[in-house]
């Protein structure tokens, strides 16, 4: 449903391949990010993809404020959504009753919200033709870029680490 709503319009103000790009790297990030932070969790369904399609919902306002009708209300509705979820999802993994129940990770969220952002950033267009700064182009390569290294080099040394350790 969240795709439908967030990620449908984007695909037909950006194009398939820029928002079909925006998702894999939130699905990678996703993966990437739990394997950092928290491990012992579950990846269930597609949920670094759908949150970076949040925040690249939230870049698209960004980039074309001007151009928008109702672009603070689109801006609304995914922060809306967002802490309504994150909320859920914060309080339902503390809560003592669903602690015998295996836990879903939050991370994996997060993670994939930060690569929409940044992706989003660099990717999509800007509907008034202009280009985006030199500077928030290349910050957002940066992050995306710096976080993708890290998640692969630390699961890389810990893989062999652990195989090491089990010989």
């Amino acid at each position: 449903l969240t795709q439908l709503l967030f990620g449908l319009p984007l695909e037909m103000v950006h194009g398939s391949v820029r928002t079909g790009v925006i998702y894999m790297a939130g699905v990678l990030a996703g993966s990437l990010g739990t394997s950092v932070v928290d491990s012992e969790v579950y990846l269930v369904g597609a949920s670094g993809g759908v949150y970076a399609l949040l925040a690249a919902q939230v870049a698209s306002v960004l980039l074309n404020l001007e151009q928008m009708r109702h672009g603070i209300l689109q801006l609304m509705a995914v922060i809306l959504f967002v802490f309504c979820d994150l909320g859920y999802a914060l309080y339902s993994r503390d809560l003592e009753e669903l602690q015998a129940r295996p836990t879903v990770s939050y991370i994996a969220h997060m993670t994939g919200a930060l690569a929409g952002l940044s992706v989003g950033l660099l990717l999509l267009r800007q509907l008034d033709g202009g280009l985006r700064p030199r500077l928030l182009r290349w910050l957002a390569l940066g992050v995306w870029s710096a976080f993708s290294v890290f998640g692969i080099a630390f699961n890389l040394i810990n893989t062999v680490t652990a195989q090491l350790l089990a010989e």
